[in-house]
């Protein structure tokens, strides 16, 4: 079995966006796992234990280590970084398809950077309500002090510069949009794949943070057509959280 892990919260449904992207994709692959749940404080010491490697460096030059993280107890294999998941999956467990079919990884690995570096609005609006009603006390300290730029800006934010910030939301999604043609179900068109749980993920945390009876979910879902409604509706047989 692979152990998932992920962070914990205050409320019933995961929220965490990068963890989103491996869950989806376990679950596209029908592989038995479970989720462990730890707080962020506590991400550095499990994974150096586990001897998961670290995804990057902080500013001082320390090692950085992140979710989502798995542990296949059929292999041995840990493995940190969502995109590195979804390779190890395709290559361990090939079925029912791809998440990265062959000759796209460079252009995945495009979407996936575009994605990140706007989706950061997405962020900034919902970092206030995830700091107050979803994370557990030891994450949101240790938030506060490795995102204090960040945890400032969304929480000093006033309601002209909120209006703003959901308009770039809607700007980024649009962009996602105008890539695809009207009749596409997918952003590779007719195939499922790892590019649909990258931009699910971000989607998903906005749902779960906010709740799907919000206000700001139902904006989201109206947007473009309902392209994004339709979407998580097609995907909410891959959302099972075990």
């Amino acid at each position: 079995m692979i152990t998932l892990y992920d962070f914990g919260g205050k409320i019933k449904h995961p929220w965490n966006v990068s963890v989103w992207k491996a869950r989806y994709s376990l679950n596209f692959k029908s592989v038995a796992y479970k989720t462990i749940w730890i707080e962020y404080p506590d991400i550095e010491p499990t994974m150096k234990e586990l001897g998961a490697l670290p995804t990057g460096r902080k500013p001082d030059g320390s090692p950085l280590y992140t979710l989502p993280v798995i542990h296949d107890d059929s292999t041995g294999a840990i493995i940190a970084d969502s995109a590195l998941i979804a390779e190890y999956l395709d290559k361990t467990y090939p079925t029912p398809t791809q998440l990265i079919p062959t000759g796209t990884h460079a252009l995945q690995a495009v979407f996936r950077e575009m994605v990140s570096s706007k989706a950061i609005t997405f962020a900034t609006l919902v970092l206030p309500e995830a700091m107050g009603k979803v994370v557990n006390q030891p994450s949101a300290e240790y938030l506060e002090h490795a995102y204090s730029a960040l945890v400032l800006e969304a929480k000093t934010a006033d309601e002209e510069e909120r209006v703003a910030k959901w308009e770039k939301a809607k700007e980024f999604l649009g962009g996602v949009d105008a890539l695809m043609k009207r009749e596409d179900k997918w952003i590779m068109g007719d195939a499922i794949s790892f590019a649909d749980f990258v931009v699910a993920a971000v989607l998903t945390m906005v749902k779960n943070i906010f709740g799907k009876e919000s206000e700001a979910w139902k904006q989201v879902v109206s947007w473009h057509e309902g392209r994004w409604d339709r979407m998580m509706i097609e995907l909410e047989k891959y959302s099972t959280v075990y």
